[in-house]
C-alpha cells in the first residue's frame, strides 16, 4: 500500500516539469521562476521523507562548480549587492535543472514536456504577431498591450522605488524598458522573446514531426508557424540568422521529416516576404556599415576585451554592475554589459569561469549526439536537444542573455532535461 502511494505521489511530481515548462514562458519574468522554486521544494522534501538519493548527473556536477567559481567572484567583487544578486539569480534557476533531472524519467515524461515547450513557444509566438499587428492599425492602443505584462511591470516598478537606497543605487535601471516597434510578447525585451521563441523552436518542431498523435502533430505545426512569426516580429536581426542554424540542424531528424521542415521554412519566408518586406529591409541594414547597434557591439567588443586583458584569470569579480560600471567610466559606453554570456563571464570570473561555463555546454552537446547514435526516439530527442543548446549558444554570441530571467531559466531547465535523457537512454547503452 506504501508502495503504491509513493509511486502515485511521485508521479503527481512529475507533472512540476512540464508546468513550469509551458508557464515559464508565458509568465512576467519576476512570477515565472516561482513555479520551478515550488517543483524544486516539493521534489527535495519527496527525497529528504523517502530517504532517496538526488541524481545531480554530470552536467548538474559541473554547474554546481561552476555556481561555486561564480560564488567566489563575490569576496572580490567591488558591486557586492550585484555579486549576491547574480549568484542569487544562478542558485535559484538551478532548482530548474534539479527539478528536471529528478522527476523526468521516463520518454513518456520527457515526451510531455517536449509538447509543453512547443505549446509555449506558439502562443508566445501569437502574441508577438498580434501584438505588431495591432501596432500597424493602432499604435496608440498597442502600449498597452506591449509587452503582454505591461500593467504588472507599471506595478513592479513601483514596488522597486520602495527598496532600500543602496540596492537601487546598483541597478542598471528601474523602469523597464519600452520596445513599441518591435514585439515583446510576454517578455520585458524583445531580444529575450527572439531568444526563447529560437530556443523553443525545435520543441514546435519536434511536437509537429515526431509526436504519435495526428491532433498533437496539427497542434505542432500551428505552434511552429506562430513560433516562426514570433521571432520575425520581434525585429532581431541575430535571433533571425539563428533560427534559420537551428533549422538546418532539425534536418537530422531524417529524410521525410526533414522535407516537411523544410517546406515550413520555405512557405513561412515566402509569407514574411510578402507581408512583412520590412524583416528583410531590417535584416539588409546589417550590411550598410551605418547600422548604430552593430557599431555599438563593436565598441563594446574592442573595450571588453581591453578590459579581460588586464585581469584575464581571476577578473573583476561576480556582478553586472562591475562590467557596467568599467564600460560607463573609463570607456563612456553607455551599455549595462559585453553582449556576449562568454565574454561577461570572463570580466566578472575570469578564465577558469569560462573553462567552467563551456564544459557545461560541450557535455550537454556530445551527450546530444551520442542520443542521435541511439535511434528511434532518442535520437528524436537528441535532435531536439542539440537545436535546442546551440540555439542557446549561438544567441548568447550577440547578447548576455544571462541579465534576464527566463532565458537562462530556459537553459537550466532544458540542461536538466537532457540530463535525464542521458540518464534514461545513456545508462542503459553503458549497462549493455
Amino acid at each position: 500500500m506504501n508502495n503504491k502511494l509513493l509511486e502515485k505521489k511521485t508521479d503527481k511530481l512529475g507533472y512540476f516539469a512540464p508546468a513550469a515548462f509551458l508557464f515559464a514562458g508565458l509568465m512576467p519574468e519576476y512570477v515565472a521562476p516561482f513555479f520551478t522554486a515550488i517543483g524544486f521544494f516539493a521534489v527535495l522534501r519527496n527525497r529528504i521523507a523517502n530517504k532517496s538519493g538526488i541524481r545531480f548527473g554530470i552536467i548538474g556536477i559541473n554547474l554546481a562548480v561552476l555556481i561555486g567559481w561564480i560564488t567566489i567572484g563575490l569576496f572580490y567583487s567591488s558591486s557586492a549587492i550585484s555579486a549576491l544578486a547574480s549568484i542569487g539569480l544562478w542558485l535559484l534557476m538551478f532548482m530548474g535543472y534539479f527539478l528536471f533531472a529528478e522527476t523526468v524519467d521516463s520518454p513518456e515524461k520527457i515526451d510531455r514536456v517536449m509538447f509543453c515547450g512547443g505549446l509555449s513557444a506558439g502562443i508566445a509566438g501569437i502574441i508577438g504577431v498580434g501584438q505588431m499587428f495591432l501596432y500597424h492599425f493602432s499604435p496608440a492602443v498597442s502600449k498597452i498591450f506591449n509587452p503582454f505584462w505591461r500593467c504588472l511591470n507599471m506595478l513592479a516598478e513601483k514596488l522597486v522605488l520602495i527598496l532600500p537606497e543602496f540596492i537601487k543605487s546598483s541597478m542598471p535601471s528601474m523602469t523597464f524598458h519600452s520596445f513599441d516597434t518591435r514585439a515583446c510578447s510576454t517578455f520585458t525585451n524583445p531580444l529575450f522573446f527572439a531568444t526563447i521563441e529560437v530556443v523553443l523552436l525545435p520543441f514546435a518542431a519536434y511536437v509537429f514531426l515526431c509526436s504519435e498523435s495526428r491532433k498533437r502533430r496539427i497542434i505542432g505545426f500551428f505552434c511552429l508557424i506562430c513560433t516562426i512569426g514570433g521571432i520575425a516580429c520581434s525585429y532581431s536581426r541575430g535571433p533571425y540568422l539563428f533560427a534559420v542554424i537551428v533549422f538546418g540542424i532539425l534536418l537530422l531528424y531524417g529524410f521525410k521529416k526533414g522535407l516537411k521542415l523544410a517546406a515550413v521554412g520555405g512557405v513561412s519566408l515566402g509569407a514574411l516576404f510578402i507581408f512583412a518586406r520590412g524583416i528583410f529591409k531590417r535584416l539588409l541594414t546589417l550590411l550598410s556599415g551605418k547600422d548604430i547597434s552593430v557599431n555599438t557591439r563593436i565598441d563594446i567588443l574592442g573595450s571588453v576585451l581591453d578590459i579581460i586583458h588586464k585581469k584575464p584569470i581571476f577578473g573583476y569579480g561576480t556582478g553586472f554592475d562591475n562590467t557596467r560600471q568599467l564600460l560607463h567610466e573609463v570607456y563612456n559606453i553607455r551599455q549595462p554589459h559585453a553582449h556576449n554570456i562568454f565574454l561577461e563571464i570572463w570580466v566578472e570570473n575570469g578564465i577558469f569561469g569560462v573553462i567552467l561555463l563551456a564544459a557545461v555546454f560541450i557535455i550537454a552537446v556530445i551527450g546530444t549526439l551520442r542520443l542521435l547514435k541511439r535511434g528511434g526516439k532518442a535520437r528524436e530527442f537528441g535532435v531536439t536537444l542539440l537545436a535546442s543548446v546551440i540555439g542557446f549558444i549561438l544567441c548568447g554570441m550577440t547578447d548576455c542573455i544571462f541579465y534576464g530571467l527566463k532565458p537562462l531559466q530556459y537553459l537550466m531547465m532544458i540542461l536538466g532535461l537532457a540530463q535525464a535523457a542521458f540518464t534514461i537512454y545513456l545508462k542503459k547503452s553503458t549497462e549493455e
